[in-house]
C-alpha cells in the first residue's frame, strides 16, 4: 500500500465511525467470565476505607435538592455521614457500625438510636438499604447476585466488557471498564432492585476509584447522585468518627428495627420491692 493510501486510513475510519481501540490494561484481555469476576473483585477490594467531601443530590417524589456532605466509610459496614449547611455546619449526622446506629437531627434537637436496620438508616438517607450494602456502594463496589450461569462479551463501541449473571429468573447485567476492572454500570431484572452507575474513574496511585455515583431506585421513583469533591482512600483509620455516644444535653429517642419510637420504661414504683 502506498504512503498516499496509508494517509487515507484515518479519514476512512473517521467516516465509518470506527470504534476506538480497547485498552485492556497490563493484564491483557480477560478470556472468561470467571477471570473477569476475579479482576472485578481485585479492583473493588483494594479500597477498604475512605473519607472526604462530596455533593449529594437527591431526586424523589417529594422534590429535588442538593447538599454538601462529609462521608467516611470503613469496610464492612462503618458509616459516618454529615449533611452540611452553606457554612459547613452539620445539620444531621448519621453514624453506624453495621449493628447499631445513631442519628443527630439538629433541626429536631434530638438524637435517635437503635438497630442499624434499613428503615432506621432511611430516616437520614433516601434509600432503604442495609448498612453493609450501602457501605459497599460508597466504596465503589457493586453488590452481585449469587450466580449459577454467566456470559461475557465485549462492546467495542462503548469500550467495555459486558457481563451477564443469572440465577433462576433473576439477571444482572454489568458493564466493566477493561483497563481497571471497575464496574461502571449495573442493572438487575426479575426482581425489585436498583440500578448503579459509576463514572469519572480516577487514578489514586496504583488504585482506580470512581468519583461519581448514581443510584436509581425505580420502585421508589428516587435517584441519588454523589460527586466526590475531595476524597482520601485507605487513610489511617479514625475510629472516633464512628462513635455513637449522644451529645450532651440532647434528648435521646430509642427506635426499634422498624423505625418506630420505643416508649421509655416507667420508673420503678417507690412501693416496689
Amino acid at each position: 500500500m502506498s504512503s498516499r493510501h496509508l494517509l487515507l486510513v484515518p479519514a476512512v475510519c473517521a467516516l465509518a465511525a470506527c470504534p476506538p481501540r480497547v485498552d485492556f490494561g497490563k493484564d491483557g484481555e480477560a478470556k472468561s467470565p470467571d477471570e473477569l469476576l476475579r479482576r472485578i473483585a481485585v479492583a473493588e477490594t483494594q479500597v477498604i476505607g475512605l473519607k472526604g467531601d462530596s455533593k449529594l443530590t437527591v431526586e424523589a417524589p417529594q422534590g429535588k435538592g442538593s447538599t454538601s456532605a462529609f462521608i467516611a466509610v470503613l469496610h464492612p459496614a462503618f458509616l459516618h455521614v454529615e449533611q452540611l449547611d452553606f457554612f459547613g455546619r452539620p445539620q444531621g449526622v448519621l453514624v453506624t457500625d453495621g449493628t447499631s446506629f445513631g442519628l443527630l437531627d439538629s433541626q429536631a434537637g434530638k438524637y435517635f438510636r437503635g438497630p442499624a436496620s434499613p428503615a432506621n438508616l432511611g430516616r437520614f438517607l433516601p434509600v432503604v438499604l442495609p448498612p453493609q450494602e450501602l457501605a459497599a456502594i460508597l466504596l465503589g463496589r457493586v453488590p452481585r447476585i449469587a450466580t449459577t450461569a454467566s456470559q461475557m462479551g465485549l462492546d467495542e463501541k462503548k469500550g467495555v466488557y459486558t457481563l451477564v449473571l443469572r440465577r433462576g429468573e433473576v439477571t444482572q447485567r454489568l458493564e466493566v471498564d477493561p483497563k481497571s476492572g471497575r464496574v461502571v454500570h449495573s442493572t438487575v431484572e426479575g426482581m425489585t432492585a436498583y440500578e448503579l452507575e459509576f463514572g469519572d474513574l480516577s487514578a489514586y496511585g496504583p488504585l482506580t476509584f470512581p468519583r461519581e455515583l448514581v443510584l436509581k431506585v425505580p420502585a421508589a421513583s428516587t435517584t441519588l447522585e454523589l460527586r466526590w469533591r475531595e476524597v482520601t482512600l485507605n487513610d489511617a483509620t479514625d475510629l472516633t468518627l464512628y462513635d455513637q455516644a449522644p451529645p450532651e444535653n440532647v434528648p435521646v429517642v430509642e427506635l426499634d428495627a422498624r423505625g418506630a419510637e420505643v416508649a421509655p420504661e416507667p420508673p420503678p414504683s417507690p412501693d416496689a420491692k
